[in-house]
């Protein structure tokens, strides 16, 4: 029982049960959008949210049950890898255990081996018996298939656990500058396209310390922009009330507001914001009913504030376009903007280059397991068998029989 466990532990096919069950598990990661806090998903999924939090959905490759399984894979791998190893050295040939599958005379054996010669086989001698290799090579290519998967999952993993991970908002027109001088910059986002659908993209630019630049390049969830060691996430949003004071001499500036932000020239007077609803219902009384939350852009957006003018103080709504005078100010509602939340991580770019070494090493793999069989022809006095799959040479020496009979006759 003991050995038929270990076995099945160390077989390919549970090595293939445990990448199934990654492969679900990272499928649901790339669909649900990760690492956002508590009331996103309560906002976003409002069916399923207690399923993702209890399920660690909203994290998934860091939870505990895919760590488990990626060990579980690399554990598997490192031993199918051994064994493959182990397989590709013991090539031994047994003239005791062969039985050929086609009789010979003296003459077809030595036509057999002359051929096989010219075919470029490889040929290991045992007693009687000569084994002749064709694409010898393709005997490691389940080897390298494995310790190709093995590196790619290690090289992965430290790609997900290496990184410097920053997590910041930046308004659109601004720009995010990190430590070593790179400048990350943000022309625009939108919530929805133009068709009205989610879309949550951001337009960025990504300025390395030494100049060279990414260009354009646009972020939506799950499809990250690249350049150098760094790859920028679209992971949050968020919307901003926005309001442009003007003083009595034309002279004008743009805030953005934050929850009990007060702008006043003296300190005394002036308006106390106190928050940006996405909408209203009017009730047949004509009552307004603020909407509190809601799923994409803000279709009626609602500011309200505190109007503080003396010795009068009133809360107050207002509509993108009102305006509100104070003394010698004016205050004017604008347009809610749309702004990112962004998930910057840095790299080191060896791990991508090993990593795609990893890739490459994989790719060799399957290209000798399916392209680059060997096949061996066990000749000896009485016969020769073929073993493995190659038309093309079972048909030569068949004709170099054939041949051989002709010649006779």
């Amino acid at each position: 029982m003991g050995k038929k466990l270990w076995s099945f532990f160390t077989s390919m096919k549970f090595g293939l049960f445990l990448l199934g069950l990654i492969i679900v598990i990272s499928l649901a990661g790339s669909l649900i959008p990760q690492n956002n806090e508590v009331m996103y998903y309560v906002r976003e999924f409002p069916d399923t949210y207690n399923v993702i939090l209890f399920l660690h959905l909203n994290n998934v490759f860091k939870s505990w049950y895919f760590l488990l399984l990626v060990f579980l894979l690399c554990l598997n791998l490192v031993f199918c890898t051994m064994r493959q190893a182990k397989t590709a050295r013991n090539t031994e040939v047994l003239p005791e255990q062969f039985t050929p599958s086609v009789p010979l005379k003296e003459q077809e054996a030595q036509a057999i081996h002359d051929l096989l010669k010219k075919m470029g086989c490889t040929a290991d001698q045992n007693g009687t018996l000569t084994r002749y290799t064709k694409q010898g090579i393709g005997i490691y290519g389940s080897f390298l298939l494995h310790f190709g998967i093995l590196l790619t999952m290690v090289f992965w993993a430290l790609g997900s656990a290496v990184p410097k991970i920053i997590d910041q908002t930046c308004m659109p027109g601004e720009s995010i500058f990190l430590d070593d001088g790179t400048e990350i910059k943000v022309d625009e986002f939108s919530i929805e396209d133009e068709t009205g659908r989610l879309d949550y993209a951001s337009e960025i630019e990504i300025i390395l310390s030494d100049g060279r630049t990414s260009g354009k390049k646009r972020v939506s969830v799950n499809h990250p922009a690249a350049m150098g060691d760094y790859k920028v996430y679209q992971q949050t949003y968020g919307t901003k009330g926005k309001v442009t004071v003007t003083d009595g001499d034309g002279h004008a500036d743009s805030f953005y507001l934050t929850s009990q932000d007060f702008l006043s020239a003296d300190g005394m007077n002036g308006i106390w914001f106190d928050d940006l609803y996405p909408g209203f219902e009017q009730k047949e009384n004509g009552a307004l009913t603020l909407i509190t939350n809601t799923t994409g852009s803000y279709e009626n957006p609602v500011y309200v504030f505190v109007l503080a003018d003396h010795d009068r103080n009133e809360q107050m709504l207002a509509f993108p376009g009102d305006s509100v005078t104070i003394d010698d100010l004016t205050f004017t509602f604008n347009d809610p903007v749309e702004y990112p939340g962004l998930r910057i991580k840095k790299s080191p770019a060896v791990i991508n280059l090993f990593l795609l070494i990893s890739v490459i090493l994989l790719t060799v793999g399957l290209y000798l397991i399916f392209f680059q069989r060997p096949v061996n022809v066990l000749v000896s006095e009485d016969g020769y068998t073929v073993i493995g799959r190659n038309e093309a040479l079972s048909l030569e020496l068949k004709h170099a029989l054939s041949k051989g009979d002709n010649k006779n006759a």
